[in-house]
């Protein structure tokens, strides 16, 4: 299957609409940091809906409202090293790498983050090593994370290590290590279950169940993708929820269980439909037209493959994924129509 992505189920009847929901929440934010002197209880505020915002995929709104935050924490240094961080990981879910990491990469050395505190050091060094990852520098990004882990450990806070072991999961899955990568996430799991936080356990089971998949146990890695999603439970997490699906889509392919795929895309769709992410949610839309059209619904395929090319010229134009999309769209013509339908 070539790519996986995805949206999921919640009603929408119930929730706010992301636009309606950001204009409020924005003006509110220029309320609070308005003043010259914002209080500190009014940046962890900000802080914390913005993480909010990272969970459900709105990376855009986030953007912007860290942008003001940055200015209004210049005197306070743990909080302006929290927002960094929180910019750092919106610009990598954008696929902006390069910025990622200039967001943090003041921080580097320990001099640099001298004063801060214990949770704000830490997440900078997750957050830094993970940066070196997606630009490509794995070697770095492994060396930082090892160096950190040691620093924590020595301290006497092996509590706190679980970010640390799933960040080293993700570089080790970045580079095909998947028994390597299952290990660290197994650790980072016994370390969230000390700590009960709801976005570390439900990562680390989906790290797990991305290391099973890749190695092509695949059964196993629904079943930890299952409790990655009773983990989330009715969190606001629409962008976890959409690649936890659209990777249980991806394991039923392999599984030859076409048909629920198929009810695993259209619910990864659903939920990337709700973000920023309109190039996931063309994956999704893209691999519901194969599954379709590998059970014979060749009028729903066409429009889910339609959905999908509107979604990914709407993004860029010239995306690896637009020629994808044409060629899935000249399988089907040519199943429907014949040779010279597929050419069309």
């Amino acid at each position: 299957m070539a790519k996986r992505v995805g949206p999921g189920s919640s009603d929408p009847k119930t929730e706010e609409t992301p636009s309606a929901r950001g204009v409020v929440d924005l003006a509110d934010a220029r309320v609070r940091l308005r003043s010259k002197h914002p209080s500190e209880a009014s940046l962890i505020e900000e802080l914390d809906e913005v993480r909010s915002l990272l969970d459900q995929g709105l990376s855009t709104e986030a953007r912007t409202r860290l942008t003001s935050l940055i200015t209004a924490a210049a005197k306070s240094p743990t909080i302006l090293a929290l927002a960094r961080c929180s910019l750092a990981n919106a610009l990598e879910m954008q696929g902006h790498y390069r910025e990622s990491l200039a967001s943090v990469a003041m921080y580097e050395t320990p001099e640099s983050r001298a004063g801060l505190d214990e949770e704000a050091v830490r997440r900078l060094r997750v957050q830094i090593g993970l940066a070196y990852n997606y630009n490509g520098d794995h070697p770095k990004a492994i060396a930082i994370l090892k160096a950190a882990l040691r620093d924590f450990s020595d301290s006497g806070v092996e509590a706190k290590l679980g970010p640390i072991y799933a960040a080293l999961a993700r570089i080790y899955r970045t580079i095909s290590e998947y028994p390597i990568a299952r290990d660290y996430g197994q650790r980072a799991l016994d370390h969230f279950r000390q700590t009960g936080e709801w976005r570390g356990l439900a990562e680390a089971y989906f790290g797990v169940a991305l290391a099973d998949t890749q190695e092509g146990n695949y059964a196993a890695g629904l079943e930890n993708f299952e409790q990655a999603l009773k983990l989330v439970g009715d969190h606001p997490a629409s962008y976890l929820l959409g690649k936890i699906y659209a990777n249980m889509a991806g394991a039923c392919w392999f599984l030859k269980r076409p048909q629920e795929g198929i009810r695993y895309l259209e619910k990864a769709i659903s939920y990337y439909e709700r973000t920023d992410h309109k190039s996931s949610a063309a994956d999704g839309y893209n691999n519901l037209g194969i599954n379709l059209i590998l059970i014979g619904q060749w009028e729903r395929a066409q429009e889910a493959l339609e959905r999908a090319l509107a979604l990914a010229s709407e993004v860029d134009e010239r995306d690896a994924k637009v020629p994808m999309i044409l060629d899935s769209l000249g399988e089907l013509h040519m199943l429907a129509g014949g040779p010279e339908e597929g050419k069309a």
